[in-house]
């Protein structure tokens, strides 16, 4: 995992040219149907005249700048990158994108001072500093970057890339037992239950599943149990054949209109896997009124494996 997080604070290689036709993107067509469209295609015929459309609202420029950033279409969007700092409410938000557009560029001074200019309209936010952290490791200033990501930390230690950064360097620095130290370090801090997450997957791989529940039942105790930290257990406890454990913690808690369907699929999934169909079709019972359209074909899919599962067991 630690490989993958490292890989985030690997010095980046200037922006290439667009390959050619085969490599492509996806679209969708006005009936929703899913075409793959030469990434030239694509840039001048949708990311384009997206950002024209939406020159003039923030919330909607931001959305294509990130979506468009994730295909790596970063250096066409320097400017509109720059626009969305003079139109945007949220300086914060902006200044983040725009950092993140340059230094995907290779514009590595220009990031810099954007990030700092964000800084100096909103003080210092984890997400600023995070991205200073990644400017100061594509310079290759080690000691800034670690001392950027430890005060990102300190400031939200729930920001995954943050956490996640300095737990990478810390480990890469001083191995597991700096990796555990700065871990620990992070589950003292007021608020904190991400680490407490990790640390628990820890836990778990080391096969010491008691010391991984009682990291979970504090996060659980909680006064504000975030959907993302549901997430992140369901699926560590399942990938590590505890399912069982799914239902019995996470369902008492989870609640579908506070902590989102994501959560509550891989509950489902718990439930099914342990064959608890009363639970399980209770809870899509209460995931159908609120689930987003997309995510209907899914609950018909749950619908149907559980009637399924009731009608073996009626006949075993």
């Amino acid at each position: 995992m630690f490989r993958r997080l490292l890989a985030a604070f690997r010095p980046r290689k200037p922006a290439l040219p667009a390959p050619a036709t085969h490599d492509a993107i996806a679209a969708y067509d006005e009936h929703g149907r899913q075409v793959m469209m030469p990434r030239a295609e694509w840039r001048d015929t949708v990311l384009h005249p997206q950002l024209k459309l939406h020159w003039n609202s923030p919330d909607a420029l931001y959305a294509t700048i990130m979506s468009a950033l994730s295909d790596g279409f970063a250096p066409e969007l320097m400017t509109a990158a720059a626009r969305l700092v003079e139109i945007d409410g949220l300086p914060e938000r902006s200044h983040v994108a725009h950092g993140i557009v340059l230094l995907e560029s290779g514009r590595l001074d220009d990031a810099d001072a954007a990030l700092r200019a964000g800084i100096r309209a909103v003080g210092e936010t984890a997400a600023l500093l995070t991205n200073l952290a990644k400017v100061a490791h594509d310079r290759g200033i080690a000691a800034a970057t670690s001392d950027l990501l430890r005060r990102a930390v300190r400031l939200d230690p729930n920001f995954d890339h943050a956490l996640n950064g300095w737990l990478a360097i810390e480990r890469e620095r001083a191995g597991e037992a700096g990796f555990l130290a700065a871990l620990r370090d992070v589950c003292g801090l007021p608020g904190s239950w991400r680490a407490q997450l990790v640390l628990a997957r820890h836990h778990l791989a080391a096969g010491d599943l008691p010391a991984a529940r009682d990291q979970y039942t504090a996060v659980l105790a909680a006064a504000e149990v975030d959907g993302g930290a549901l997430m992140t257990m369901a699926a560590d406890l399942g990938r590590h054949g505890h399912t069982g454990l799914i239902v019995t913690l996470v369902g008492p808690v989870y609640e579908p209109a506070k902590h989102g369907p994501q959560a509550g699929f891989n509950l489902l999934r718990a439930c099914l896997e342990t064959e608890r169909v009363a639970e399980g079709e209770a809870l899509l019972a209460r995931l159908r009124p609120l689930a987003p359209a997309p995510f209907t074909r899914h609950l018909d899919e749950f619908q149907r494996a559980f009637r399924q599962l009731h009608g073996n067991t009626a006949h075993a």
